[in-house]
C-alpha cells in the first residue's frame, strides 16, 4: 500500500519536522513518502496533487492554524476517492478524540507520538489485521489513551530527519526546527503541553553529530522546539558550548527558556562566551500577577526573571521575545496594562501580545463557565469575553496590539520609540491611545508604506520627535527615500551645506552630490550616502 504523509504548514520557510519523523520511521518496512503544502495554497490544487499520487493511505498532521483546512481537504478527497484511508494525528486532534471522529470523515486518529505507533497501524493495514493499538483509534473502536511514550534511542537509530537528500538545496532559506527533549516540566493549564508527562533528553552524542551536520548544511535559522531549553542545566550548557564552538556566521539559534529558573551557570557561560546575535530567547512571561500565575499554575518568580533578563541584556548579545498573554483569569484591563508595562520595561526586541486561546482539551477550556470565557467555537479558540474583559476591552488591547506591532516589534524606529519610552507613564496606554486617534484619523491598517508610518506617529506625536523620526527614517532606507516631511533646506541651500561639508569634514565630493541626501536639524545637519544599497548616515554640525 502506498502511504503520502503530509501537513499544510502556516508558511513555507516552517518544515514539518513530525511528518519527516514518521516518514523516516515507516520508509524501510512501507512505500511511505512526504509532502508538504501550505494553508495559503489553493485547495482544490492540493486536492488534485494528492490524488494524482495514486495513494491508498493519507496520514496528515492537524494543527491549531490548518484545522480547518484539513477538514475541507478530507471532504474533497473523500468525494473522489471514497476508499482512501485517512489518518489524522497531531496537537489539534490528540485530546478530544470524539469531536474529530463523529465530524471529520478520517478513518484513524493517533493521539501522541507517532513514530512508533504509525509503523503499527501500516502494519496492520498492510496485513489486513485488527488495529488495536494504544493511542490509535477510529469510528468504532476508540482509545481515549496516548500512544506509550517513544523510547527516543530507537528515534536516534533511523535516519536523520533534518539532513534529507530533498532538503538539502533548501536549507539556507527555511527554518529548522530541532528537538533537544520531549515533554514539559511545567503545568500551563492553557497550553497542551501541560498534558504531557514526563521529561526525556535525546543523548548528547546524537544531538551533537546532529548538529554539527546541520551546522554544515547551510542552515540559518534553527529553532529548538523543547518546551524549556534550560530544564536540565547540564544538557543545556553542553549544547550551547556545542554551538558557540561550531555555529557560523549569519546563523541564529532559538531558545524557548523559562528565565526564572535559569540557572546562574547558564547565564555566566552566556555572557563570557556567546557570540553576538547567535542566540534569541523567547520567555512566556504570560503575567506578571501572582494570583493570576496561581490559578493558570504558571509558577515564577518575576523578581528573579527581572534580574536574569537584565544580566543577559548587559552585554546585547541575544535578541528577546518576550510573550504576554491578555485573558487570563483575574487579570482585567487595568491588571493587564500592569503586566504589560512591567515587560515592556525590558525593552525587548519584540513583545509578543497574544490573546488567550481556549485550546482543546486544556483545563482552562474545561472550566470556562468558572471565568466567564466566551470564545470562538472556530480555531484558533480566541477569547471574545469573560468575567474580567468585556468585549469593549479586548478590542482596546487588539488596538494596542496592532501599534505595537507597527511602531515597536516591526523595529522601524527604535530611537523615536525607546526616547518616546522614556517619556511616557505607561506604554500599554500609550499604544492603546495611539490606537484610538489611529482610527479616528482613517490611517491605512493595510498596504501602507513606510513614509505613511512614519507620518502617521510624527503626527500623533505632535511633531516633538520629527528630528529622530527623520533620522530613523533615513537609517531605515537602503535607497534614497521621497521625504515624508516638509524640509527645512531648499535646494540651493543643501547645495551650498554640502559643499560647506567637503571643506569642513573632508568629504568625498563626488560621492556625496551624487549619492547623498541632506536634511537640517535642530542640532546641526543629518546626511544620509545611499550607494550600493548601503546607507551611511552621520550628524553633522556647521
Amino acid at each position: 500500500m502506498k502511504t503520502l504523509i503530509t501537513t499544510l504548514n502556516s508558511k513555507y520557510i516552517h518544515k514539518s519536522l513530525s511528518v519527516r519523523l514518521l516518514y523516516v520511521a515507516t520508509i524501510a518496512y512501507h512505500n511511505t513518502d512526504f509532502k508538504e503544502y501550505t494553508i495559503k495554497d489553493n485547495l482544490d490544487n492540493i486536492v488534485q496533487d494528492i490524488i494524482k499520487q495514486e495513494i491508498d493511505i493519507l496520514a496528515i498532521s492537524v494543527y491549531i492554524w490548518n484545522v480547518d483546512l484539513v477538514r475541507e481537504l478530507i471532504i474533497k478527497l473523500k468525494s473522489i476517492k471514497s476508499d482512501l484511508i485517512i489518518v489524522v494525528g497531531g496537537p489539534e486532534v490528540s485530546y478530544e478524540i470524539d469531536y474529530f471522529l463523529d465530524n471529520f470523515e478520517i478513518d484513524y486518529l493517533i493521539s501522541g507520538e507517532g513514530e512508533v505507533a504509525f509503523k503499527q497501524l501500516l502494519d496492520c493495514l498492510e496485513n489486513n489485521q485488527e488495529v488495536d493499538i494504544q493511542g490509535i483509534s477510529s469510528k468504532n473502536k476508540r482509545d481515549y489513551r496516548q500512544t506509550k511514550p517513544v523510547d527516543l534511542a530507537y528515534v536516534e537509530s533511523l535516519e536523520s530527519p533534518y539532513l534529507l537528500s530533498r532538503d538539502l538545496p533548501d536549507m539556507a532559506n527555511r527554518i529548522l526546527y530541532f528537538e533537544t527533549s520531549r515533554g514539559c516540566p511545567y503545568q500551563c493549564q492553557y497550553c497542551l503541553s501541560s498534558l504531557e508527562k514526563g521529561l526525556r533528553f535525546f543523548s548528547l552524542d546524537y544531538l551533537k553529530e546532529q548538529l554539527q551536520l546541520i551546522i554544515n548544511s547551510g542552515v540559518k535559522t534553527i529553532k529548538l522546539l523543547d518546551r524549556s531549553f534550560n530544564a536540565k542545566t547540564s544538557h543545556a550548557l553542553a549544547i550551547l558550548e556545542f554551538v558557540f564552538k561550531n555555529a557560523k556566521p549569519g546563523m541564529q539559534f532559538q531558545f524557548e527558556i523559562n528565565g526564572d529558573v535559569l540557572d546562574q551557570k547558564i547565564i555566566d557561560y552566556i555572557n563570557d562566551y556567546a557570540p553576538d546575535g547567535l542566540l534569541r530567547f523567547e520567555i512566556g512571561i504570560q503575567s506578571t500577577y501572582d494570583p493570576t500565575n496561581e490559578i493558570v499554575r504558571r509558577y515564577q518568580d518575576f523578581n528573579r526573571l527581572s534580574e536574569v533578563i537584565r544580566q543577559l541584556q548587559s552585554n546585547h548579545k541575544i535578541d528577546f521575545h518576550l510573550d504576554l498573554i491578555a485573558g487570563l483569569p483575574l487579570e482585567n484591563l487595568s491588571r493587564f496594562a500592569k503586566s504589560f508595562d512591567d515587560v515592556f520595561a525590558f525593552r525587548p526586541k519584540e513583545l509578543q501580545l497574544g490573546f488567550l486561546k481556549l485550546l482543546r482539551g486544556t483545563s482552562l477550556r474545561n472550566e470556562a463557565n468558572k471565568y466567564g470565557y466566551v470564545y470562538d467555537s472556530k480555531p484558533p479558540y480566541e477569547l471574545i469575553e469573560s468575567n474580567d474583559l468585556s468585549k469593549e476591552d479586548i478590542k482596546k488591547i487588539h488596538l494596542a496590539e496592532e501599534m505595537l506591532e507597527k511602531f515597536w516589534n516591526s523595529g522601524k524606529m527604535p530611537i523615536t520609540m525607546n526616547k518616546v519610552m522614556d517619556n511616557v507613564s505607561s506604554p500599554f496606554y500609550f499604544f492603546m491611545e495611539f490606537g484610538k486617534y489611529y482610527l479616528e484619523h482613517g490611517f491605512k491598517l493595510f498596504k501602507f508604506q513606510n513614509d505613511e508610518l512614519f507620518s502617521y506617529l510624527n503626527q500623533y506625536l505632535n511633531y516633538e520627535y520629527e528630528d529622530l523620526l527623520i533620522e530613523d527614517y533615513l537609517r531605515l532606507t537602503k535607497v534614497k527615500p521621497k521625504r515624508w516631511w516638509k524640509s527645512r533646506i531648499s535646494k540651493q541651500q543643501s547645495r551650498d551645506v554640502m559643499h560647506q561639508l567637503v571643506e569642513k569634514y573632508h568629504l568625498d565630493q563626488e560621492e556625496l552630490f551624487r549619492y547623498g541626501l541632506v536634511e537640517k536639524l535642530d542640532s546641526g545637519y543629518i546626511v544620509a550616502i545611499y550607494k550600493n544599497y548601503h546607507a551611511n548616515v552621520k550628524k553633522y554640525l556647521l
